[in-house]
C-alpha cells in the first residue's frame, strides 16, 4: 500500500481496553443494589472509590455522596452531578400466601424485566430471592393474563407478584413487609461486553457515576482551575430534588449532570462514540453557553458530538434549575438504547464523555 493511503486510512480504536477502567467501576457499581430510597448497599462502594482521591468526601441529609476536589481557584465552583439509584419495586403489601403484590418506583414497565428472578432487599440488608411473576399462559377467559394474551389489556404493575415460596409469617420473620424494595436479582446484574459495547441493567446512571469516578482520578491527578464537587444524588429516578438540595448548600452557580441520552431516531441521536449534549429536556432548557462551550471542546480533541431536543426526559440538572436551586445548567450525556431496561451503551461514547466532561471542567 502507498504511504500517502496508509497514512490516510482511518485507525480504529480499541473501546474495550480504552473503556476498562469505566467497565471496571461500573462491575461494582451494578452488582451493588441501589434501588430508590435504599442506596444503603452502594454508598460504601463509591465511597472507597472516591473518597481516597478527594479532599474532602461526606454524605448528606439527603443522601448524596458529595466529593470536593480543591482548584486553583475558589470562585465559582462547579458542580457534576450523576445519580446512584436504580429503578425498583416497591412491595405494596404481602398476600395471605405469601406472594408480594408489588408497585413500580420510577419509570419502569414490567415488559422491561419480564419474568425472572428478582432480590427483596431485607431490613437486616440481606436478600430474599423470588421471581416477578405474571401468570401461566395455558388458562382459559377465567384468568386474568388471558386478556394480556388476547392482546386485549397491558400487563401492569397490579397484576404482577413476586414469589419468594415462603410463608407471610417467614417473610415477615426475615424481614420483608410493605415498604421493601426490589430489584434484579445480582445474578442479572453483571454488565456485559458485545464488541464496542457494554449492555445491563441499571446503567442509568450508573454509567455516569463510574463517568464520575473517572473524572475524580483526573481531578486528583491535576488541580482543575476551579473547586469542583461531585454530587452523587440519591433518589433521582422519582425526581425527588436530592441533586437540588446538594447544590443549593455548596458554593457555585453551574450544575452539570452526566447521564445516559436515549438513542432513538425521533431525537436524531445513534448508539455510537459520540457523546451527547442536550439543549433541551420535559422538564427545563440547558444553558446553551454551557452546551455550545462543550461542544466547541469535544471538536478541539477530535471528536463530533450528538445535540439533543428530548421530551420524555428529564434529569438532576433540569429538576434543579425548574426548582430555583442553580441559575446555570448542562447535561453531557453517552447514547443508551433500551433505556430503563436492559440497557446497551457505546464504550465510545462513555470514553469521550469523560473527555469532554474533563475538557469542560479544565477549561479556565
Amino acid at each position: 500500500m502507498p504511504d500517502e493511503i496508509a497514512q490516510s486510512a482511518p485507525q480504529s480504536i480499541d473501546w474495550p481496553s480504552e473503556a476498562a477502567p469505566i467497565v471496571k467501576s461500573l462491575e461494582l457499581l451494578c452488582r451493588s443494589h441501589s434501588p430508590v430510597g435504599c442506596e444503603r448497599e452502594i454508598d460504601p462502594v463509591i465511597l472507597d472509590l472516591i473518597g481516597p482521591l478527594a479532599t474532602r468526601t461526606w454524605q448528606d441529609g439527603a443522601g448524596n455522596i458529595l466529593a470536593h476536589f480543591r482548584g486553583r481557584s475558589d470562585s465559582a465552583p462547579l458542580h457534576l452531578t450523576a445519580h446512584k439509584d436504580e429503578l425498583g419495586l416497591i412491595v405494596k403489601r404481602v398476600e395471605p400466601d405469601g406472594r408480594l403484590r408489588v408497585q413500580n418506583m420510577g419509570g419502569l414497565y414490567p415488559f422491561k424485566w419480564g419474568e425472572g428472578l428478582v432480590d427483596v432487599l431485607a431490613d437486616d440488608g440481606t436478600v430474599v430471592t423470588g421471581v416477578l411473576c405474571f401468570g401461566s399462559l395455558h388458562v382459559s377467559e377465567e384468568s386474568q393474563i388471558e386478556r394480556v394474551k388476547a392482546g386485549r389489556e397491558a400487563m401492569v404493575w397490579r397484576n404482577a407478584w413476586v414469589d419468594c415460596k415462603r410463608s407471610r409469617s417467614e417473610l415477615a420473620s426475615a424481614g420483608v413487609h410493605a415498604g421493601s424494595k426490589i430489584v434484579p436479582a445480582r445474578s442479572r446484574k453483571s454488565p456485559v461486553l458485545l464488541g464496542d459495547y457494554v449492555c445491563g441493567h441499571a446503567i442509568d446512571d450508573k454509567g455516569g457515576v463510574a463517568i464520575l469516578i473517572e473524572m475524580a482520578a483526573r481531578l486528583a491527578h491535576e488541580a482543575p482551575p476551579q473547586d469542583t464537587y461531585l454530587i452523587i444524588s440519591s433518589m433521582e429516578e422519582i425526581g425527588s430534588g436530592s441533586a437540588a438540595f446538594a447544590t443549593r448548600t455548596l458554593p457555585g452557580d453551574r450544575l452539570i449532570a452526566v447521564e445516559i441520552v436515549p438513542a432513538m431516531p425521533e431525537y436524531d441521536i445513534v448508539n455510537d462514540a459520540r457523546p451527547v449534549i442536550l439543549y433541551s429536556d420535559g422538564r427545563n432548557v440547558y444553558d446553551e453557553r454551557v452546551a455550545n462551550r462543550a461542544a466547541f471542546l469535544a471538536k478541539s480533541l477530535g471528536f463530533d458530538v450528538q445535540r439533543g431536543v428530548l421530551s420524555s426526559y428529564g434529569s438532576d440538572a433540569s429538576m434543579a434549575k425548574q426548582s430555583g436551586s442553580t441559575p446555570s445548567i448542562g447535561l453531557f450525556g453517552f447514547p443508551t438504547e433500551n433505556t430503563h431496561g436492559f440497557e446497551i451503551a457505546h464504550l465510545g461514547g462513555m470514553v469521550n464523555c469523560v473527555k469532554m466532561t474533563a475538557a469542560y471542567a479544565y477549561d479556565a
